[in-house]
């Protein structure tokens, strides 16, 4: 019978996977998002008819529920449900260093979680932990004396570090990016589509041109590079077709051929038709964006995202129907914009672009003080989340302003300097607000206007004190 003593071990702690990752630092988005995301692919992944392995998924979704972030209540019998399904999946996997890759990473979790559990080590737990043990050496161990099954097996690893870091915000898309880098030149023909595909959407994150001279489109030409490479592995790839179509139509010159490739797509499954309702969404075809989700409301599941297309679609057309004057049709799109979100908030109730949305539309509708209500409940709880907080300060800020007829007063000059404290706590902390320029232009415009109002009523003091303070992180 095995003893705590025979499995006193510790080689085990260096071996790569989500537990020494240091996932949760630098982490600029709301964990529970995330799990909704995960939990999302997975209930439409037969649907999707999947011909990548799930494991890295699976992997990352059972570390989130024993994980460090904040506010976490962990569920160490859920976290080991998605360990050993992760475990099943990767048998299905053909490539021994592959499968291995997959089995060392489940392992290691659930040695680290296992840790994370017991207070003490009982019998069953030292047994336990023996038979892990086991399994790494036969998984992992064993491949560490020769140098190219080592270098091949760690490159595996580093694409299901590389999707988990592909998830936590702009901060880690750095890294992520170089793992994935690494892992295709070690791994040549083996390469997944993938693993092109969610290269080429780093970079894009990274980038985030929408407009500007020619020079600012070379990122994206290098997007577009490995979305091909994913459509040459596999041609099948309609997520990458869809994704190769939203890229190019984001360069002035390449709409007419990004509409060729967004209209040879074949619409199978819930995540295609959001793609391509985005598309059409951003390049004002707002009938065409609508018709294709029309079309996808027959399928048999339906994300969040689905249903938040039509409301961002619906968000618009209220727009300009307000700009044309027309109060019969804005007030059709606005029941519709309200429709659309709480089917999204009932689906996911902590989805921040969602919360963000239904603020947005109370104000529209001029229920002031509803919107005042869930403008601070969508700061609260996300004061945890350094980006979504400074998001939801900053369009807190900017209906305080509006409520008071776009005049500056002691609220919005308060909302406005509660934007820029966030702002300058990341910066301390993190170093960066990422390469985003959407983050950038919250704290230049809050920096402007707080700059015009305390020079206009001669707030010298204040005024010196705002420039001192953001000059020092850079603004």
């Amino acid at each position: 019978m095995a003893t705590y003593e025979d499995s006193n071990d510790d080689w085990w702690e260096s071996v790569p996977c989500h537990f020494i990752w240091g996932l949760e630092k630098k982490v600029t988005v709301h964990f529970r998002s995330v799990k909704t995301n995960l939990d999302s692919k997975l209930e439409t992944r037969k649907d999707v008819n999947w011909s990548d392995s799930a494991c890295d998924l699976l992997l990352f979704r059972g570390f989130l529920e024993v994980s460090d972030f904040d506010g976490i209540q962990r569920d160490f019998w859920k976290a080991e449900q998605f360990f050993q399904e992760a475990d099943k999946e990767a048998m299905n996997t053909k490539d021994e260093l592959e499968r291995n890759a997959y089995v060392t990473v489940a392992t290691a979790n659930r040695l680290w979680a296992l840790r994370k559990k017991t207070t003490g080590l009982d019998e069953d737990t030292a047994d336990e932990q023996v038979s892990l043990l086991k399994v790494l050496e036969d998984s992992w161990k064993k491949y560490q004396d020769g140098s190219e099954s080592r270098e091949k097996i760690n490159a595996y690893i580093d694409t299901v570090a590389a999707f988990a870091m592909s998830r936590l915000g702009v901060l880690k898309y750095k890294e992520a990016e170089r793992r994935y880098r690494h892992a295709m030149k070690v791994l040549g023909q083996s390469v997944k589509s993938s693993w092109c595909q969610s290269l080429g959407m780093l970079i894009g994150r990274q980038s985030k041109h929408t407009a500007g001279p020619a020079p600012q489109y070379s990122e994206i030409e290098n997007e577009v590079r490995f979305y091909r490479k994913a459509l040459r592995i596999d041609a099948y790839n309609e997520s990458a077709r869809c994704d190769l179509a939203l890229a190019l139509g984001r360069i002035p010159d390449r709409v007419k051929e990004a509409n060729r490739i967004i209209q040879q797509v074949d619409e199978t499954y819930c995540e295609i038709f959001v793609k391509k309702a985005r598309f059409f969404r951003r390049q004002g075809e707002y009938e065409k964006c609508l018709d294709v989700l029309r079309e996808g409301e027959g399928l048999a599941s339906l994300t969040m995202n689905f249903y938040h297309q039509f409301a961002a679609v619906y968000k618009v057309l209220t727009k300009i129907a307000r700009r044309k004057r027309d109060s019969q049709m804005e007030r059709e799109y606005s029941e519709k914009v309200g429709h659309y979100l709480d089917i999204c908030l009932k689906i996911d109730p902590m989805n921040f672009g969602a919360l963000s949305d239904k603020a947005f539309l109370y104000s529209m509708r001029g229920q002031f003080y509803d919107a005042e209500k869930l403008h601070l409940h969508i700061i609260e709880e996300f004061k945890s989340s350094p980006f979504n907080l400074l998001g939801a300060q900053y369009f807190y800020a900017e209906f305080i302003l509006c409520w008071n007829q776009y005049r500056m007063n002691e609220a919005s000059a308060s909302a406005f300097e509660d934007v820029l404290r966030t702002a300058c706590s990341i910066l301390s902390k993190m170093g960066s607000l990422g390469d985003d320029t959407t983050e950038n232009k919250y704290v230049l415009d809050s920096k402007k206007r707080l700059e015009q109002y305390y020079k206009t009523f001669g707030e010298g003091q204040k005024l010196r004190d705002l420039q001192n303070r953001t000059s020092s992180v850079g603004f």
